[in-house]
C-alpha cells in the first residue's frame, strides 16, 4: 500500500543546489558513455563446491533423519510439498496451491504438474500419499510418528492430497516440509527396509537440486539432478565429513582450501575466520530459545512454586552478559519463548521484567527469602535457597550453567551446576520432570506455535513445561493462535501468550543463537533467509556458482 498524506517540497521540485547537481551528474553520464563499459561476470553452469560437515550422515532419506548432517544433505535431495520463505511465509515446493475448509479441520494440497524424479519418472499424488502413508505405518518408530497417525490422508480430486486433522492446527502447512520420497523405488517395502535400501543411501534420489553419485568415509558427492526445477548451476556438490570429535578440522578445512563452506561454527572460533580476506562469515539468524526451566513441584516446590520468587529470578539475570563472556557476543539476547527472529516476537512482553538486581533482591525479601549475613545464602524458615541446576556437558552449556549460577548467587541463591551428556539430561531429567532448574535448548521452528512445550494437556512424559496449576489462559491463547488460520488473530494470540509467560516465569529465558556459516569467496551466490534453521543454509543452493561468463 502506498504512502498518503500531503506532499513534502522535496517531492515536487529541485532547489537550485540540487539543479546543479543534477546537471552535473548529466554530464558524467555524457562523459561516461563515451568509455568502454565494463561487463559484469554471470553465473555459468559447471564446477563444485564442497562444504566441510561435522558428524557423518546416517541414512540419506528424510523419513529416516538422525541428526543435522544428514538433513544437511537430504535437504538438497528431497523435496517437501511446502517451505519457509524469507518472510516466514509458508509457500508451495511440490505443492502448488492448498485450501482449508472453514472449519479448519480439512486442507486440501493441489501437487504440482510436470515435476519428475531424478530418474525421469513422473512425480505424482501416488508419491505424496505413499510418503505419508509410510509415516503412519504402524512399524514406523521414528519421532513424530505418532502425529502422522492422527492425520487422515487420501486422495482428493484430480492431482489433489486431502488431510483431515482431529483439531485446527494453523501451523499445519510447516509440517509439510518433509521430504516425499519415490513411490515406484519403495513400494512394497516395510519401514527397515526402506531405511536399508541403497536407494537411501549410494543411489538416494528425489526431486530436488542433486543426486547421490558416490558416498565414503569422508565424503558424499552429488550430482546435479537433470530433472531438477530450477537447475542449479554447479555441476557437483562436495560434503565432506569430518569427526563429531573433531569439529575444527572442519574449520582447518576451510582455511587451507580443501572446503569451500564451513557452517555451525562457534562463538568462539568466528574470530579465527573474521581476518580473512578469502571468506566472509555470515552471521544467520535462528528459531532456538534457550532456558532455564523452573520445576515448582517435587524437590523444587519449596523455592519455585511462588511466582513471584520466579520473576525475582528471572530478573537476577543479565542475558546480555551471558551473551557477551559466554557467547562473544554472538546471539541474541532472549527474554521470552517466542525467539527473536520470529514474526510473532513481542518486545512489550519481552521488556516485563528486565534485568535489575535491586528489584530482584527486594522481591524475595518480600517473599521471605531473607539474605543471612554469614552464609550470604538466602534462607526462609531456616531452609537454605541451596538448588541444583542440570545442563549437558558441551559447549556452550558449561559456560552459560556457570553464568547463570555466578549470577544468581550474587543475589544469595546458591546454586550447583551438575553436567550430563544430553542423552541422560534428557531421558533421565527433562523428560521426566526429575530437576529442581535445567537448561535447555531447543529449535522451535519458524512458526510460533509452542503448543506442546507449553499446553498443560500434552502427555506428561513428552517434551513439556507447562505447570499444572493457574495455566487455563496460557493454554486458551496456545489454543487460540493454532487454531486461527487468520495472521492477526494468531499474532493477538501469541502476544498475549508472550505476556502471561512472563508473568508466570515458568522459566529464565535466556538467548537465542545464532548460525554462523563461512563461505569462500571462491563460491558466489550463497545466501539464506534471514533467519533459518540449520539445513535452510541450502534452501538456495540452486543460485549458487564458482564459475561465470561475460
Amino acid at each position: 500500500m502506498g504512502r498518503t498524506g500531503r506532499r513534502r517540497s522535496g517531492d515536487v521540485f529541485l532547489g537550485r543546489a540540487s539543479r546543479f547537481a543534477a546537471a552535473a551528474f548529466a554530464a558524467a553520464l555524457a562523459l561516461a558513455g563515451c568509455q568502454p563499459v565494463a561487463t559484469v561476470p554471470k553465473p555459468a553452469r559447471g564446477g563444485t563446491a564442497i562444504e566441510a560437515l561435522v558428524g557423518q550422515a546416517s541414512v540419506v532419506n528424510p523419513l529416516f533423519e538422525s541428526n543435522e548432517s544428514t538433513r544437511d544433505v537430504n535437504s538438497v535431495i528431497y523435496q517437501g510439498l511446502t517451505t519457509v520463505d524469507s518472510q516466514q511465509s509458508v509457500i508451495g515446493v511440490l505443492a502448488s496451491t492448498w485450501t482449508v475448509s472453514p472449519d479448519r479441520l480439512t486442507w486440501t494440497f493441489t501437487i504440482r504438474d510436470n515435476v519428475k524424479w531424478a530418474d525421469g519418472q513422473l512425480f505424482g499424488v501416488d508419491d505424496v500419499l505413499f510418503t505419508f502413508h509410510v509415516l503412519q505405518d504402524l512399524e514406523y518408530q521414528q519421532p513424530g510418528s505418532d502425529m502422522w497417525r492422527q492425520i487422515g490422508i487420501a486422495a482428493g480430486g484430480p492431482n489433489q492430497v486431502v488431510f483431515t486433522l482431529k483439531a485446527p492446527d494453523a501451523s499445519f502447512p510447516v509440517a509439510l516440509r518433509v521430504g516425499i520420497i519415490p513411490k515406484h523405488i519403495f513400494a512394497g517395502m516395510a519401514p527397515d527396509q526402506i531405511a536399508a535400501s541403497p536407494f537411501s543411501s549410494v543411489r538416494a534420489f528425489g526431486t530436488g537440486p542433486f543426486r547421490v553419485a558416490s558416498i565414503s568415509p569422508l565424503a558424499i558427492t552429488l550430482d546435479r539432478n537433470p530433472f531438477a526445477q530450477p537447475q542449479p548451476y554447479l555441476d557437483h556438490l562436495v560434503l565432506r565429513t569430518y569427526p563429531a570429535t573433531d569439529p575444527q578440522a572442519a574449520i582447518r578445512a576451510v582455511l587451507v582450501g580443501q572446503a569451500d563452506l564451513v557452517g555451525g561454527i562457534q562463538p568462539q572460533e568466528v574470530d579465527t575466520l573474521m581476518g580473512r580476506t578469502d571468506l566472509t562469515v555470515q552471521e544467520l539468524r535462528m528459531f532456538t530459545t534457550a532456558f532455564v526451566a523452573l520445576n515448582p513441584d517435587g524437590d523444587g516446590k519449596t523455592y519455585f512454586g511462588d511466582a513471584k520468587v520466579r520473576q525475582a529470578l528471572v530478573q537476577a539475570i543479565n542475558r546480555q552478559k551471558i551473551v557477551t563472556d559466554v557467547l562473544a557476543g554472538r546471539a541474541d539476547s532472549d527474554p521470552g519463548p517466542i525467539p527473536t527472529a520470529d514474526w510473532a516476537y513481542s518486545p512489550t512482553a519481552a521488556a516485563k521484567y528486565q534485568f535489575d538486581e535491586a528489584a530482584s533482591a527486594q522481591a524475595l525479601d518480600a517473599a521471605g527469602w531473607t539474605l543471612d549475613p554469614v552464609t550470604k545464602v538466602r534462607t526462609k524458615a531456616g531452609k537454605p535457597f541451596h538448588v541444583t541446576l542440570v545442563a549437558a556437558d558441551s559447549y556452550p552449556n558449561q559456560g552459560v550453567g556457570q553464568a547463570v549460577a555466578q549470577q544468581l548467587g550474587e543475589i544469595g541463591v546458591q546454586v550447583d551446576v551438575k553436567l550430563l551428556p544430553a542423552s541422560q539430561l534428557l531421558q533421565s531429567y527433562v523428560l521426566t520432570h526429575g530437576y529442581q532448574m535445567a537448561l535447555v535448548s531447543i529449535d522451535v521452528g519458524p512458526d510460533p506455535d509452542q503448543y506442546s512445550l507449553w499446553h498443560s494437556g500434552i502427555d506428561p512424559s513428552a517434551l513439556n513445561f507447562a505447570y499444572s496449576r493457574g495455566w487455563g489462559l496460557i493454554d486458551k491463547d496456545l489454543e487460540d493462535g493454532r487454531s486461527s488460520v487468520d495472521p492477526a488473530k494468531r499474532l493477538a494470540a501469541y502476544i498475549d501468550f508472550q505476556n502471561l509467560i512472563a508473568d508466570a516465569a515458568p522459566a529464565i529465558f535466556l538467548y537465542s543463537s545464532r548460525y554462523e556459516y563461512a563461505v569462500s569467496q571462491r563460491v558466489h551466490g550463497v545466501h539464506t533467509n534471514k533467519a533459518i534453521e540449520p539445513y535452510g543454509r541450502f534452501q538456495y543452493v540452486t543460485d549458487w556458482y564458482v564459475n561465470t561468463t561475460g
